[in-house]
């Protein structure tokens, strides 16, 4: 069988261990058939292959975003984007721009905004004249919390505390009336719910125009960490319609709160696939953040906070975990704060067989040596986001940093440690949270700060990881994640034709030429789906 495609006089970095180089690949349908010399692969191919001279170009495996929320991202995409927005004045004019933008009456929806740009605590009046005549949603930077103004509280019908499920919190000043801080989900919907929902025509166009985003950053996969059974619907319309221009893993998101019927149809999803997507995943959340004092601690963080899971039930948490693991389910648990992490580990220890490689902890924002040290012999998967250190500041002055002990702060994101202890360790953005530019992850991963900060320094005292440490974590590191080593990851004979072709190896340039590395040509299961 000849090759239908090829690629000749190129730079190629396999990730496989046994031919670590070549200079050319060659694909039938969405599967390798031949890497190795110029001359090695031509003997594949016959007079009907369409081929390309990369003329020295770099092309890797296809980059995995290992934590994102593609769906979420799309649909926010449509509101105001507050990144890097840095205070308060900017931010009322940000959003006054935007209330002449959309008109009177209409719900303003932002995203990304950072809580150092509010200067201290959030109340409505802050906001509210900004905000003008018509309701305002703005989520945080982490989708953690949501600011409204006073007219989305008055449509919500919010005047007061409210006891919620997953020890979410509606924010009240002293006399007990809302500032327009919500603090997690279960708190954030009592405003969303009354948020109109687009068509879902429109919808599906926002997904298929991320995805064409994605593509061109070189993004051929993600692990989609909050699905639903309604998700399963659009995976399988974006791939009928020919719109799914990269692989989804989805994990289904299990609550506290999460009714027993939800769960049971959960379960029947396992054996769903498509070509490229399919929803053998979970996802718990079982802390907040560490930036408004959710995240579980071993102690109390600086303003008394930090002391408690967001399962008010910690034991429906390891049944839910049981119960999904003996299904055969992969698992993958948020835990930020120390004393989360720790247990996550040990809730997986616990499960019979362990983990054995197929569970993971997302985020792990601050963890002690000891904990650290876990993670291999448990096989245990890190997801880390290198990304999220964007947000930090090297004086330790930022919201995120003013909660925790110098220790802690020290402990930050510790994706070099844990792979040096031979652990597994997955990278990804978490997008709409940071962006989804793998080149920001790689710069960030090297130099432990994002690209455009003022400062040089490298926040925390963790190993940076290197640059081939880098492109592991974002390629045969993510299908060893998800059990599919043997079809993905790699640039081999056998494997799905999912690759990158660049103008140099980001694994190899220096990390401040990162951010600016064209990207060439993404191709997903031997289709091209973006060329420059």
């Amino acid at each position: 069988m000849a090759a239908q495609h090829a690629i000749f006089n190129a730079r190629i970095n396999t990730q496989d261990p046994s031919a670590p180089q070549a200079a050319a690949i060659a694909w039938d349908g969405d599967q390798i058939i031949a890497v190795g010399s110029d001359a090695q692969v031509r003997d594949a191919c016959d007079g009907k292959t369409q081929t390309i001279d990369a003329h020295g170009a770099a092309i890797t495996p296809g980059i995995v975003d290992g934590h994102q929320h593609l769906f979420h991202g799309a649909e926010f995409a449509q509101g105001l984007d507050l990144d890097r927005v840095a205070n308060l004045t900017d931010l009322r004019a940000a959003i006054a721009a935007e209330r002449k933008r959309i008109g009177p009456g209409n719900w303003l929806m932002g995203f990304a905004l950072e809580y150092s740009a509010i200067g201290g605590k959030y109340h409505h009046s802050l906001l509210d004249e900004a905000a003008g005549d018509g309701p305002m949603f703005l989520y945080t930077l982490d989708v953690h919390t949501g600011m409204v103004n006073a007219e989305a509280m008055r449509i919500a019908g919010l005047t007061g505390p409210i006891r919620l499920a997953d020890n979410s919190v509606v924010v009240v000043d002293v006399n007990e009336k809302p500032t327009g801080e919500l603090q997690e989900m279960a708190a954030m919907q009592i405003v969303l719910e009354h948020v109109p929902v687009a068509t879902k025509s429109d919808r599906m166009d926002w997904y298929a125009e991320a995805i064409r985003r994605q593509n061109a950053v070189g993004i051929t996969e993600v692990h989609l960490m909050d699905g639903n059974v309604e998700t399963v619907s659009i995976m399988r319309e974006l791939e009928e319609q020919a719109n799914l221009k990269l692989r989804i893993l989805l994990h289904h998101f299990v609550y506290p709160y999460t009714a027993v019927e939800e769960v049971e149809a959960m379960m029947q999803s396992k054996n769903l696939k498509g070509k490229r997507w399919q929803a053998d995943g979970v996802k718990f959340m079982l802390d907040g953040v560490i930036d408004t004092g959710t995240a579980w601690l071993e102690h109390p963080d600086s303003q008394g906070a930090g002391t408690e899971p967001m399962w008010p039930e910690l034991g429906l948490y390891h049944k839910r975990a049981r119960e999904f693991h003996d299904a055969g389910f992969r698992i993958a648990t948020h835990a930020i704060g120390d004393r989360a992490v720790r247990e996550v580990l040990d809730v997986y220890e616990g499960l019979p067989g362990g983990s054995n490689g197929r569970h993971r902890i997302e985020h792990i924002e601050t963890s002690p040596d000891h904990t650290v040290s876990r993670f291999k012999p448990l096989r245990v998967t890190a997801s880390m986001q290198p990304v999220h250190v964007r947000w930090l500041e090297y004086d330790l002055s930022d919201p995120w940093s003013q909660r925790l002990d110098a220790t802690q702060c020290s402990h930050g994101w510790r994706s070099g440690d844990i792979m040096s202890t031979g652990a597994l360790v997955v990278l990804g953005s978490d997008w709409p949270v940071a962006p989804f530019d793998p080149r920001m992850g790689m710069f960030a991963a090297q130099k432990r700060r994002a690209h455009d900060v003022a400062y040089e320094g490298q926040i925390g005292t963790t190993r940076a990881l290197t640059g081939a440490e880098t492109l592991t974590g974002y390629t045969r590191n993510a299908a060893l994640a998800v059990g599919a080593e043997n079809e993905r990851g790699m640039l081999a004979p056998g494997m799905k034709a999912d690759l990158v072709m660049w103008q140099e190896d980001p694994s190899k340039v220096n990390p401040n030429d990162v951010i600016d590395l064209p990207v060439l040509r993404t191709v997903v299961g031997g289709e091209t789906v973006y060329q420059a």
